[in-house]
Formats: C-alpha cells, sequence, structure tokens
C-alpha cells in the first residue's frame, strides 16, 4: 500500500520552499549589487547576522546567498569563519584576462562566420550607446562602458556555456573598482579601440578584430597590474579596502 500524503501538507511545503527562494534570491542579488558598486570592499566581512538583521529576514536565506556569492567568485569563505568579499590577486587578473581573451576571441571567429545584418545593428546601437553614456556620465569607466560591447560580441558568438563563464569573470573584475584605476586618457583609448573591432567585424575581417580585442585586454590588464604592485605596499599601509 502506497504511503498517504497529504496534499494540503505538500502544498504548504512548496509555497516555503518557493517563499524561501524568494527571499534567498532578493538577499543575493541585493548583496552583489552593493559588492559590485564596493559599497562592500574586498576584504570586507559579510556578517550573515547583521545582514539579516539589517534585511529582516532569518540567517538562513542570508546564508545560502552568500554561498551564491562564493559560487560566483565574487566571495570568499574561510571554514569556521565566514564569508569575505573577494580580494583579486595580479595572478588572478591574469587568469580573469587570459580566460576573457579565449572566450572573446571564439565569439569573434564565430560572428566572422556569418554577420547577420541585425547582429550589425546590435554591434552600431552599442557603439552610440557607450558614446551616450560616457558623454551624460562622469564617470568614463561605468558598466556600459566597460563591459557592454564585450558582452554583446559573446552573446552574438551564440555559445551560452561561453557566456556564462564570460559574465562570471567580468563580474570579478568589478571587483577591483576599475574607475580608481583607469583615468580619461584610457577611457578614449577604450572607445577608440571598441569602434576598431566593430568596424573590422562589420568590413568582414574576424581575424583583425580578434587581434585588436587581444591588444586592447591586454593592455588593460597591464594597467591593472601596474596599479594594483604599485599600491599594495601603500594599501596595506593605510588599511584602506577599496
Amino acid at each position: 500500500m502506497s504511503e498517504y500524503k497529504n496534499p494540503f501538507s505538500e502544498r504548504l511545503l512548496m509555497e516555503t520552499h518557493i517563499r524561501t527562494a524568494t527571499i534567498k534570491e532578493k538577499v543575493y542579488h541585493h548583496l552583489r549589487q552593493k559588492i559590485l558598486h564596493h559599497q562592500y570592499c574586498p576584504g570586507e566581512w559579510l556578517q550573515e547576522k547583521e545582514i539579516a538583521e539589517k534585511l529582516q529576514v532569518s540567517r538562513s536565506p542570508v546564508r545560502e546567498a552568500l554561498q551564491m556569492l562564493v559560487k560566483e567568485g565574487l566571495a570568499t569563505e574561510i571554514p569556521q569563519k565566514g564569508v569575505w568579499v573577494r580580494t583579486l590577486t595580479e595572478k588572478d587578473v591574469e587568469e580573469i584576462f587570459a580566460l576573457r581573451i579565449l572566450l572573446e576571441g571564439d565569439a569573434i571567429k564565430r560572428i566572422g562566420r556569418q554577420l547577420l545584418e541585425e547582429d550589425a545593428a546590435a554591434l552600431r546601437a552599442c557603439l552610440s550607446h557607450e558614446f551616450a553614456a560616457h558623454l551624460e556620465d562622469n564617470d568614463p569607466w561605468g558598466e556600459t562602458l566597460t563591459e557592454g560591447l564585450h558582452a554583446l560580441v559573446v552573446r552574438l558568438g551564440q555559445n551560452r556555456t561561453a557566456l556564462g563563464i564570460h559574465e562570471k569573470l567580468c563580474a570579478m573584475l568589478t571587483l577591483l573598482n576599475i574607475p580608481a584605476i583607469l583615468g580619461d586618457t584610457d577611457a578614449k583609448r577604450c572607445r577608440e579601440e571598441h569602434e576598431k573591432i566593430v568596424m573590422l567585424l562589420l568590413e568582414n575581417d574576424p581575424l583583425g578584430a580578434e587581434a585588436v580585442n587581444t591588444a586592447h585586454q591586454e593592455h588593460a590588464m597591464a594597467l591593472i597590474l601596474a596599479h594594483m604592485a604599485q599600491n599594495r605596499r601603500s594599501l596595506a599601509k593605510t588599511g584602506r579596502k577599496c
């Protein structure tokens, strides 16, 4: 004889699970935005109890949200101690850029095999959007300018696995607070290189576009690594986190 299951109890359990999942997702997105906008800085302790009290939720969804951040690479967990906002090392930066170069290079080759008219229109629109964002925003290295074209290129490459990895890599780089590292001159160079990548794609020259993108990424990586090396000791002395 099969075991009797109370349909009302099952529905209650399901509704409870849905509510818990919704709270977990809300807490995750709340914390993620705070990290990406540097309201929680690298090396800062994400105190489970304090977060739960501030958000007026139980500690369980906070704990699950923190684990999601750890899996995404935005936080680091020390067993029996807690979770901290991740601090990227020079090695981390080198590995992230190496993977981005590979993923974006593959996407560029895929796009180059058959550039659809709607893809070309999306690339042109992205450049226009980035230029407008730069004119309207005092921060020349805002999210739209730094990641807009790169994210679009990978998306147009139609490799969902690559897109998921690329999004994670870009999010991790945001931990570096790029606006504090790069200035107007580098922002201008970035726009010019973005324009060149798009132009070469529109001219059906994926190899040229890939070469420009690789040089573009390597230059950005070199600037970031130089900044990290220069400021490592001074940051340690002042005790600043961001």
